[in-house]
C-alpha cells in the first residue's frame, strides 16, 4: 500500500531556527527565519493597523515568547499567502488563529487553497491610511506590492518579485548562486521562469513603484531589507 505524499506545508505549529522580531516602525515589523534543508531564508512582515489588528504577510511559526509579544502588539486579523510557494506556515496559523482572514491575488488561488481555503482577495484588506495594496502587473503568481506608511516615510513590501538575497553558504547555496538566486537585488530567473509571464510590465510596474513618495525601505521575503534615501534608485537600477 502506497503512502499518500508528504504536504508541501506544514499542518502543525513547527518553529524553525529564527532571528529576534525586529520593530521598524510604530506599526511595522518583520522577523527572518530558516526553510526546512536549505540555506535560502525567509521573511514574515507584519503591519498593524490603526485599529490595532495585524496584517501578517508571509506567516512564519514562532516561539512562544515571540507569538506572545506580537500578540501583545496587536491582534492577528489578516493573513497574506503571498504564492503559493509560501504556504509553509499558513495551515497552522489560520489554526491557532480561526478568525483569521485569509487574503491571496486570485492569480494563486488554486496553488493557495491546495492548503487551506481564502476569503477572498486584497480588497478584504480595510481601509487604512498607512496601507495600500495593488497587484503586480506582468506576474502569473500572486505577486502583489504593498506600501506601509509611518509619517513621512514609506515602505515597499514586496514578496518573490525581487530578491536581495546574498550569496549563501553550504551546497544549496551554490545552487542558489549558479541558478542566479543570489548575489544583488534583481528579478530571479526562478521567478522569470515560473513567475513572470511579461517581463517589461513586471519591470515597469517596479520602476512605478521605486518612485512612491518619501521611500525609505524595500523589504523582500527573501534576503536583507535595504534603507535609506537610495532605496528607489537600487530598485530602477535593479529593473533597468
Amino acid at each position: 500500500m502506497s503512502k499518500s505524499p508528504k504536504p508541501k506545508w506544514h499542518t502543525r505549529w513547527k518553529v524553525l531556527p529564527h532571528d529576534p522580531v525586529l520593530a521598524l516602525e510604530d506599526n511595522l515589523r518583520t522577523v527572518e527565519a530558516a526553510l526546512p534543508k536549505m540555506s535560502l531564508r525567509r521573511r514574515m512582515t507584519i503591519i498593524r493597523l490603526a485599529d490595532g489588528r495585524l496584517v501578517i504577510h508571509n506567516a512564519i511559526a514562532l516561539d512562544d515568547a515571540s507569538m506572545a509579544a506580537l500578540e501583545a502588539w496587536g491582534k492577528p486579523a489578516f493573513l497574506i499567502v503571498p504564492n503559493h510557494f509560501h504556504r509553509l506556515d499558513a495551515v497552522p496559523f489560520k489554526q491557532r488563529y480561526p478568525d483569521l482572514v485569509v487574503i491571496a491575488d486570485p492569480r494563486s488561488k488554486g496553488g493557495v487553497e491546495a492548503a487551506l481555503p481564502i476569503d477572498g482577495g486584497p480588497e478584504l484588506l480595510p481601509k487604512d491610511p498607512a496601507l495600500t495594496c495593488e497587484p503586480l502587473d506582468g506576474c502569473k503568481i500572486g505577486e502583489m506590492a504593498f506600501v506601509i506608511r509611518h509619517g513621512s516615510r514609506a515602505t515597499l513590501l514586496l514578496n518573490d518579485a525581487l530578491f536581495n538575497q546574498p550569496h549563501l553558504p553550504g551546497f544549496s547555496g551554490f545552487i542558489m548562486r549558479a541558478i542566479g538566486s543570489t548575489g544583488a537585488l534583481k528579478v530571479t530567473r526562478i521567478m522569470r521562469l515560473f513567475g513572470v509571464k511579461d517581463l517589461g510590465a513586471l519591470k515597469a510596474h517596479l520602476a512605478r513603484l521605486a518612485e512612491t513618495p518619501g521611500l525609505a525601505r524595500l523589504i523582500v521575503s527573501h534576503g536583507q531589507v535595504i534603507e535609506g534615501a537610495e532605496v528607489g534608485a537600487k530598485i530602477r537600477a535593479a529593473v533597468a
